[in-house]
């Protein structure tokens, strides 16, 4: 039952763009299938690089760095390399933009079926409720970051296929990650400013993908 909730957010997300937006089943499951395969290198770069020693001695510049490195940089590279052989023959851009969003969505999900497993062991009656709650709540947290700098890559992606490059909207999703992930490692009330990030992340995807729209049809 756990693993079904984990995933929960991307049954929903290929349903809506399946039956709402009338995109093919098979590019979605291609699109969720590319963002489970950017989570195998990505872990492998956070579990093997270690600590960055140059700021051993300022804690809160390590956190930001390794942050920007290790969660913004290598996440978001590795969705928009494993985004490049997503089809984008005969679509459009919002075609191309929602398999993006589907391909993030699904790394989220992921990321969470491993949550869910590493605290498993401890989890009893009380804590399995307490499990559950967590889980809820990376659905409006984490899920929704990975979904907004996906879109925000996948747009990057289009805009070298029409051949008009935005570096910075792949920068953005960069920034926007590792910064989430700097506020939401505090134990205090400053994680809570990942939130306005997230919110952030959402206005940013919105703004660029109506700006890259404009382009395409212009052009």
């Amino acid at each position: 039952m756990g693993i079904v909730f984990c995933f929960l957010p991307l049954l929903l997300t290929v349903l809506i763009f399946l039956f709402g937006f009338k995109e093919k089943l098979s590019y979605l499951l291609l699109a969720a299938l590319s963002g489970l395969l950017a989570v195998f290198p990505v872990s492998v770069i956070q579990f093997f690089i270690p600590e960055i020693p140059f700021f051993s001695s300022s804690p809160l510049l390590n956190s930001l760095l390794k942050s920007l490195l290790l969660f913004g940089l290598a996440e978001e590279l590795f969705k928009m390399i494993f985004q490049l052989p997503l089809p984008k023959k005969n679509l459009g851009m919002t075609d191309f933009f929602f398999l993006a969003l589907t391909s993030g969505i699904a790394l989220g999900c992921f990321e969470s079926m491993v949550y869910y497993f590493d605290h498993l062991q401890i989890a009893n009656s009380r804590g399995a409720q307490l499990l559950y709650g967590r889980i809820f709540a990376r659905i409006f947290t984490a899920d929704i970051i990975h979904l907004c700098c996906a879109g925000l890559c996948g747009l990057f992606v289009w805009s070298v296929h029409i051949k008009s490059v935005k570096i910075s909207y792949f920068v953005t999703a960069v920034l926007l990650h590792g910064i989430y992930d700097f506020f939401a490692g505090f134990q205090n009330g400053f994680r809570y400013f990942s939130l306005a990030v997230i919110l952030l992340a959402a206005v940013e995807c919105r703004v660029k993908y109506t700006n890259l729209k404009n382009r395409t049809e212009i052009t």
